[in-house]
């Protein structure tokens, strides 16, 4: 990707296409908080930031932004920079399944190549990753304080190149930065959680110094802030006129790699393959997407209806319930509900019953909780009478204010009862509660993004963004 974009600077350079937006000086000023954080964490990929993910763009940026255009493109910052810097992070968090974890037990988040890295392993007081090539490590430890002075007294000599070393000394925070005698580059730091000091060790070759970058400068206090795409916004644009530009440039050499990866598309999908089922799923994050398990299980593919795949990252047969990280970033995403379910109250189940046999719009109907549990009187689940049909799977139950109840699981077998008791059951379905659901993702390091849908009255009917944040999970 990276060298698609120096060609097209170099074929179109600044003073062959001046007028065009991707050719004019960066601003700043044009991104929003949350562009600008993108492009920072793109740019502590690349090894040349070195702050905080905060989305303020201060001197620390700029300088960074500057080292890496006068770098990659022999000059100062263009708009198309950025777009080529932001695109190679999309690369890389596509291929090596960078995504925020959230550490309870230390009370802080931050970023990891997942795809690389194998389960944690447990160590006294903390756990430790390894990629499986062996040049990227990452440790969690909670210290005392005195403990955590001895950790980075330890870090400071165990580094090998005076001019290497950086440290922070603060009432709060201690970091050390530095390399270690068999070349590799090491960054530890520790943050005050009131109880103790959350640390993280980070160690990685060089030819992994903008992994450990991108992760050192990822960690945060409390759960960790989206990082997605904004769609609409003016990166997404500059973003959409490279991608435009490569695909459209016949001087490029047939040579280079795609235009633009599947995260962050900008051109049509490609044909799907017929689907064999599908189900219903919607977003509680920007990627975060959730299903039932029974609708992804035994799938060679996951996917939207336009053939775009979702990413499988975590399953519970037990819940049903099941992770999936979206192709694209949406715009809208729903909410758990706060306040406890009770009996009788009114639920309404969206979803895509019988999808593409009985049409492609999403359903809503309506209903009650009638069982504060579900069979067994399992109260990890409850029952309720909103319709629902084949395809509601997985879809959201939600109150009247648009807040997430529960996850729509199974209805009452019409053929069991039959048999049984010579009478059909009305509307007798399951829904996993919201709670087990809020706990299934903490235990996977995701939670619920801030800003979801909520607080309209659903008799009124639901808004337009409600139909943005369910969507149908199709199985081939």
């Amino acid at each position: 990707m990276l060298l698609g974009l120096v060609v097209l600077v170099t074929l179109f350079g600044p003073s062959a296409r001046a007028d065009e937006p991707l050719f004019r000086a960066f601003d700043a000023a044009a991104l929003d908080a949350p562009e600008r954080r993108l492009v920072q964490a793109a740019l502590a990929a690349a090894g040349d930031y070195h702050g905080a993910l905060d989305g303020a763009w201060g001197a620390e940026s700029a300088e960074a932004l500057a080292a890496f255009a006068a770098r990659e493109f022999d000059g100062p910052p263009l708009a198309v920079h950025v777009a080529a810097l932001v695109l190679q992070l999309a690369e890389a968090v596509r291929a090596d399944g960078w995504d925020f974890r959230y550490l309870p037990e230390l009370g802080i988040s931050l970023a990891l190549p997942l795809a690389r890295l194998g389960p944690p392993e447990p160590e006294e007081g903390g756990e430790r990753r390894w990629s499986e090539d062996g040049r990227l490590t990452v440790l969690t430890h909670d210290f005392d304080a005195e403990a955590a002075r001895r950790w980075h007294g330890a870090a400071i000599k165990a580094n090998a190149e005076a001019a290497a070393l950086v440290t922070e000394r603060g009432a709060a925070r201690l970091v050390t930065r530095g390399v270690l005698r068999d070349g590799r580059a090491f960054y530890t730091r520790s943050d005050s959680t009131g109880a103790g000091w959350a640390t993280v060790l980070l160690v990685a070759t060089p030819e992994d110094a903008g992994a450990l970058g991108l992760a050192a400068a990822s960690i945060g206090p409390g759960r960790p802030a989206p990082w997605d795409l904004p769609q609409g916004g003016h990166l997404a644009g500059l973003i959409a006129a490279a991608g435009a530009f490569l695909s459209g440039t016949d001087a490029l050499p047939a040579s280079l790699p795609d235009a633009v990866p599947d995260a962050w598309p900008t051109g049509a999908p490609a044909a799907a393959a017929p689907p064999s089922s599908t189900g219903t799923g919607f977003y509680l994050g920007a990627e975060t997407v959730v299903t039932a398990e029974h609708v992804v299980a035994g799938c060679a593919r996951v996917s939207l209806p336009d053939g775009r795949d979702f990413a499988l990252l975590a399953a519970d047969p037990d819940l049903d319930v099941a992770l999936l990280r979206a192709p694209a970033p949406a715009r809208h995403w729903l909410s758990l509900a706060e306040d406890e379910l009770r009996l009788g109250q009114q639920v309404h189940a969206a979803g895509f019953p019988y999808y593409s046999i009985a049409g492609t719009s999403l359903n809503l109907t309506s209903g009650n909780v009638s069982a504060l549990a579900g069979v067994d009187d399992d109260r990890r689940f409850f029952t309720f009478s909103a319709p629902v049909q084949p395809g509601n799977s997985g879809g959201p139950l939600v109150d009247s204010h648009g807040a997430v109840r529960g996850l729509v699981v199974a209805r009452l077998s019409e053929e069991f009862i039959a048999e049984a008791t010579g009478t059909l059951p009305q509307n007798v379905n399951y829904a996993l509660g919201e709670g087990e659901l809020e706990r299934f993702l903490d235990g996977h390091g995701v939670s619920p993004a801030p800003g979801g849908l909520g607080g309209y009255d659903i008799a009124e009917g639901a808004p337009a963004a409600f139909g943005e944040a369910v969507v149908p999970i199709v199985c081939r």
